[in-house]
């Protein structure tokens, strides 16, 4: 994954990211999660991404926790 910088914005959690695979090939995506206030920060959950194309879309379990500009993720 590269360019994967989560930014606060309107409520939002959003960043663009590029997917990278073995064979060279490169998926250019967003997404956008939903931004809780949390003790010490903000939690990035809910996820939903998209290709930039329109070509594929879903859903994310992954989190974001961002607290004083440290990003951390989970799975």
């Amino acid at each position: 994954i590269i360019g994967y910088d989560p930014v606060i914005t309107d409520g939002k959690c959003r960043t663009d990211f590029t997917a990278q695979m073995p064979d060279g090939a490169k998926f250019f995506n967003e997404v956008e999660f939903d931004a809780v206030p949390t003790q010490g920060g903000i939690l990035c959950a809910n996820g939903k991404w998209r290709a930039r194309d329109g070509s594929a879309e879903g859903t994310t379990p992954y989190r974001v926790f961002i607290n004083d500009g440290v990003k951390r993720g989970s799975p």
